[in-house]
């Protein structure tokens, strides 16, 4: 479960792994990932790339489809979204219930610790650090990493994936938007004029990346979360430097302090949102004190864009079941179904389909499914709310209902003053803090008169089968 290697062996076992060499690290490895992201491709593991140290590797196109994804969570005979989705179906609450049970293993020994790098021997440098587009400010080593960082009050662990800009041998950039649990932590040093300890893996078994995105409730460790979605405890060593846990089977790890003081430029970086959207801007700085790698160490890359990207995919489906399961949590009935859509940067438009209970009910889900936890929160725009008959993954009957069961004077909702980013194309500097809106759009058939809204016109699907069952040489 915790190592790349193993994980690289059974894609390769399934034909979807391809091994490039010569690659450029200036805008190639990036060109490349991005037409492959947009094919659905395999994973590619990029060597030899010029200008650095053969066995020196990038990783990117990890998890572009269900296959893949489903033999990152432990199900290897998975091969579909629908088959995903079912066997995921109230797992989350499960895995957050369990994650105590799951405390961290702690190590003396592990494969990150096979090469060592203190003090003056840093450099940065000599690791592949694509620019991935065009406009990038900068080199970005740090795409698919998770940071670690520490709660000064309380002593909670907390790791995330944040973008990390090289700056020079010995110190990179990292940007994290404000509401993120790791910039939180970061801040309480800051405020305190502290150096803030950071630990940083660079490659590791993609599980890592998809609970860093998942918006993990504040309290519950991802570390342990993850050890109960493995059913076993993560090993970890602990940094030397910071005394924070870094994965044991990490291909290559760095650790340091951000200074409260120094800040440095960063950025623009093409972003999820399919845009240059944050500019360039001053961003706290890791002076990086030691590098630990393993013996030809592969960087996990995730670099995003325009969608579909690298990492969409993931994001949209563990996103939907994350949302779902927080609804259900909170105790609203009947809901049927959730699904974020890559096309909108996932974030920025989710649909959720119920069964109509009682009045109102529409409205609870919408104003729920906006706000709720960090999975909901963060960086929304329109949330759809649609009847049971309407597959919310499926934009045509999306647009149907919204087009022929809402009444745009009544069943359009703002929320004003919402949670936002720097990542928000459409908000102008907001000297760092990001306030949003939200609509909420009422897509269900009017419960008040519900029984007579007029009937679909749609055969059954036994009555569709038995046509092509009949007649074969038109339908086959």
């Amino acid at each position: 479960m915790q190592d790349l290697r193993d994980w690289l062996k059974e894609v390769e076992g399934l034909g979807e792994l391809k091994r490039v060499k010569g690659a450029d690290a200036n805008l190639e490895i990036g060109l490349m990932t991005e037409v492959n992201g947009q094919r659905r491709g395999a994973a590619l593991l990029f060597d030899e790339i010029p200008g650095f140290q053969k066995g020196f590797r990038v990783l990117t196109g990890s998890m572009l489809n269900a296959r893949r994804l489903a033999l990152t969570l432990g199900y290897p005979d998975v091969d579909s979204d629908q088959q995903l989705v079912s066997r995921l179906q109230g797992k989350m609450i499960g895995f957050e219930q369990a994650a105590p049970q799951f405390p961290i293993e702690e190590t003396s020994t592990g494969a990150v610790l096979q090469n060592r790098q203190v003090g003056a021997d840093v450099n940065l440098l000599k690791f592949p650090a694509p620019k991935w587009h065009a406009h990038d400010g900068g080199n970005y080593l740090g795409t698919g990493c998770i940071v670690m960082t520490k709660d000064p009050d309380s002593g909670r662990i907390n790791f995330g994936s944040y973008r990390l800009m090289v700056q020079d041998e010995k110190s990179i950039t990292l940007h994290i938007s404000s509401a993120h649990h790791g910039a939180i932590n970061i801040r309480k040093y800051q405020d305190r004029g502290e150096p803030a300890p950071v630990a940083v893996s660079l490659g590791h078994h993609p599980l890592y990346l998809i609970v860093s995105a998942m918006g993990i409730p504040y309290g519950i460790s991802e570390f342990e979360y993850l050890g109960a979605v493995a059913g076993k405890s993560v090993p970890v060593v602990r940094g030397e430097m910071t005394g924070l846990p870094i994965p044991a089977a990490s291909e290559f790890a760095l650790e340091g302090f951000c200074s409260f003081d120094d800040f440095r430029d960063e950025g623009p970086f093409g972003e999820y949102t399919g845009y240059y959207a944050s500019g360039r801007g001053k961003e706290p700085v890791i002076n990086v004190r030691a590098v630990y790698h393993r013996d030809d160490p592969i960087n996990l890359g995730a670099p995003p864009g325009r969608p579909p990207h690298d990492y969409s995919y993931v994001n949209a489906l563990m996103k939907s079941i994350s949302v779902k399961e927080s609804l259900v949590k909170d105790g609203i009935p009947d809901v049927k179904g959730v699904w974020y859509h890559e096309a909108a940067g996932v974030n920025f438009f989710v649909v959720v389909s119920i069964r109509q209970r009682f009045p109102g009910h529409a409205r609870q889900v919408g104003f729920m499914a906006a706000q709720c936890q960090a999975a909901g929160n963060h960086l929304g725009r329109y949330v759809v709310v649609v009847d049971d008959d309407i597959d919310p993954t499926d934009l045509n009957e999306v647009i149907w209902a919204i087009g022929t069961r809402s009444n745009p004077e009544k069943d359009i909702d703002i929320m004003r003053n919402s949670y936002s980013s720097p990542l928000d194309p459409i908000y102008p500097d907001q000297g760092k803090i990001f306030f949003g809106s939200r609509a909420v759009i009422d897509a269900c058939k009017p419960y008040d008169w519900i029984r007579n809204f007029p009937k679909v016109v749609q055969s059954s699907p036994e009555e569709k089968q038995s046509v092509i069952d009949k007649w074969p040489e038109i339908f086959k």
